[in-house]
């Protein structure tokens, strides 16, 4: 806390008495200046700031702070006051904002949609767990099952299933599962053991997909794009093919995925990047076999859905609100 106070003998200094403020996230808060900054002389300029916050005078010395409906955390406020004997306060205040579960209407219908790494039921356990703690109904859908884990044992990863298999059954799925929301990760098994294309051609091809998914599914449903966990480094496919490093290969690639989603998004396409590679780590978080993950990894695969998944949760509220008003 920084709080600097410019002094003239014989004058009324300006006190700061607390600090925090506490909020919720996707709620304004009001407070009110006595509550925080104290002067026996009228206090005459006041200016808040900050780079994340919106800071509103309000009336009777009241401000309301309001910020965008998915941040959470805390965030600092710049704060400057003048009295009427002249002096000055340069001084922060902290705001809190508590985190809170998006809400949501009904059953969110998800699917799970990818090979192996969906298939392991792990990931899919840790966003069920996570989901119904915030309150939300769930129903995964998909042609597979895999019962043990969570209740609810539908799923589509199918082990060594590469982007054109799925592709080939995309929209029979979708007419059958009408899924709200699609966890897609796939690539893996096109670089990892059937390296035929450089990477730049399988990205095409997921992309390809996504805007299948998107032709064979009902409005309003949203893709929560994957990029592929990193593997360990080998010569992987065609001999003929300059691009065989399996690792520099899945980088390659979950860039062009990347640059895919954030266009598609640009352009208003219900898609969200869930960004699985950024939060993995290969020696900690990557298995035996150089491939498939460990237990705190396919954890963090799941909580990276998870916040992927609240954020689009919370643009849909936003939405609905300004719909409504």
């Amino acid at each position: 806390m920084t709080v600097a106070c410019q002094e003239t003998p014989g004058s009324n200094t300006i006190e700061q008495v607390a600090e925090v403020i506490e909020g919720e996230q996707s709620k304004s808060v009001t407070f009110y200046l006595g509550d925080y900054f104290k002067s026996e002389s009228p206090i005459t300029f006041v200016d808040f700031s900050s780079d994340s916050l919106s800071i509103e005078p309000l009336v009777e010395d009241s401000f309301r702070i309001s910020q965008h409906y998915s941040i959470s955390g805390e965030f600092i406020i710049e704060a400057e006051l003048r009295n009427e004997d002249n002096q000055q306060l340069n001084s922060e205040l902290s705001y809190i904002i508590k985190s809170s579960p998006p809400p949501s209407e009904g059953v969110l219908v998800i699917m799970p949609l990818g090979d192996s790494l969906t298939n392991d039921g792990r990931s899919r356990a840790t966003l069920w767990n996570l989901l119904i703690a915030d309150g939300h109904e769930l129903d995964y859908v998909g042609d597979q099952q895999q019962a043990g884990l969570i209740p609810d044992p539908d799923h589509e990863g199918v082990g060594g299933v590469t982007i054109q298999e799925v592709t080939d059954k995309a929209e029979s799925l979708m007419n059958t599962h009408k899924p709200q929301y699609i966890l897609l990760m796939l690539g893996t098994n096109n670089i990892a053991w059937y390296l035929n294309e450089t990477a730049e051609e399988i990205a095409k091809r997921w992309d390809d997909l996504v805007q299948l998914i998107f032709d064979s599914s009902e409005p309003g449903t949203y893709i929560i794009a994957a990029t592929i966990p990193p593997v360990t480094s080998r010569e992987s496919g065609e001999e003929e093919l300059e691009e065989r490093d399996r690792a520099e290969v899945t980088k390659m690639f979950n860039s062009k995925l990347r640059s895919y989603i954030s266009n598609r998004k640009e352009n208003g396409e219900n898609i969200i990047l869930a960004d699985v590679e950024k939060e993995l780590k290969l020696e900690d978080h990557v298995g035996s076999d150089g491939v498939h993950l460990n237990e705190s990894g396919y954890e963090i695969m799941g909580t990276v859905y998870y916040e992927a998944l609240n954020t689009v949760l919370w643009e849909q509220y936003a939405i609905s609100i300004l719909e409504t008003n």
